[in-house]
């Protein structure tokens, strides 16, 4: 089976919701930004539209692009966000990157393969250096950033507990 990361599209809009139908709870969707917050899916694709080219954007956030990790079939398995720089939140507590993956395709190696086509991505967009982060007791996470060669360089508190800080060098 053939995995690969791309936009999301319109006519993706029946599996998206499939894949959003597998949160229990929709406020704990990750990465924050495939959540559709009371959007259509119509509206949803037009605000990733804005935000990819910075229009429009919150105060605090900055431009990024969200991807989706599909098979063939276009059955979506995950999400992934890459933020194309950091402010001063990102820096500190999110990175460039956040990824989710479906709940019901979790311990099968698909959160690797995510991380490894979002740096591939990255690779492409001349990006040399990835922050990425996982909450201190997410230990599938850091072990999924670790194997892509995060290096940890510290530990900072949030308001519900301590983030891992991960840099991985991309490899020209």
């Amino acid at each position: 089976m053939s995995l690969r990361l791309r936009r999301l599209r319109l006519s993706d809009k029946a599996a998206y919701l499939a894949y959003l139908s597998e949160w229990d709870d929709l406020s704990k969707v990750i990465p924050h930004s495939s959540q559709m917050q009371g959007l259509s899916y119509e509206d949803y694709l037009f605000q990733l539209k804005q935000r990819e080219r910075g229009l429009n954007l919150p105060f605090d956030r900055v431009p990024g692009i969200t991807y989706i990790l599909v098979d063939d079939q276009h059955v979506i398995y995950g999400v992934l966000n890459l933020r194309l720089r950091l402010n001063d939140h990102l820096l500190k507590y999110d990175g460039h990157i956040g990824y989710g993956i479906a709940p019901s395709k979790r311990q099968k190696g698909y959160g690797k393969q995510i991380l490894k086509l979002g740096l591939n991505i990255c690779k492409k967009r001349g990006m040399d250096k990835i922050l990425i982060t996982c909450n201190e007791e997410n230990l599938a996470s850091e072990g999924i950033i670790k194997s892509q060669g995060g290096i940890l360089e510290n530990r900072v508190y949030k308001t519900d507990g301590y983030i891992k800080r991960y840099w991985i060098q991309i490899t020209k």
